[in-house]
């Protein structure tokens, strides 16, 4: 074996070694910006979440609550009827039970 066949085999075997390293230096490089990718994403699915709950469940929560505020209101009138002096003649009465009739005439 003569020197210069093993200097190259030296230089050689550091390249590989300086390989090796740029090697892991990348993978962790990509580790890296895969783990930000999905810290990204995390936070924009965090943000659209947030923007559902603000411009669509918000609003309808307040709707419904409305809702229920008015047939509450609409119940309890209901249950008062029979009290009425007028409940013979009372033309609302009449068309609820109207109301109520072709529903349940629907329903079979």
């Amino acid at each position: 074996m003569n020197w210069n066949s093993i200097i190259a085999d030296i230089i050689a075997l550091l390249a590989l070694c300086g390989w090796f390293t740029n090697g892991r230096k990348h993978r962790k490089e990509t580790e890296s910006i895969a783990a930000d990718t999905r810290k990204k994403d995390m936070e924009l699915g965090k943000q659209y979440v947030d923007e559902f709950k603000d411009n669509i469940v918000k609003p309808l929560q307040t709707e419904l609550r409305g809702l229920k505020r008015e047939v509450n209101k609409l119940q309890k009138a209901v249950e008062r009827v029979n009290d009425c002096d007028y409940r013979d003649d009372c033309p609302v009465r009449a068309e609820l039970q109207k109301q109520a009739a072709a529903d349940n005439v629907s329903e079979k």
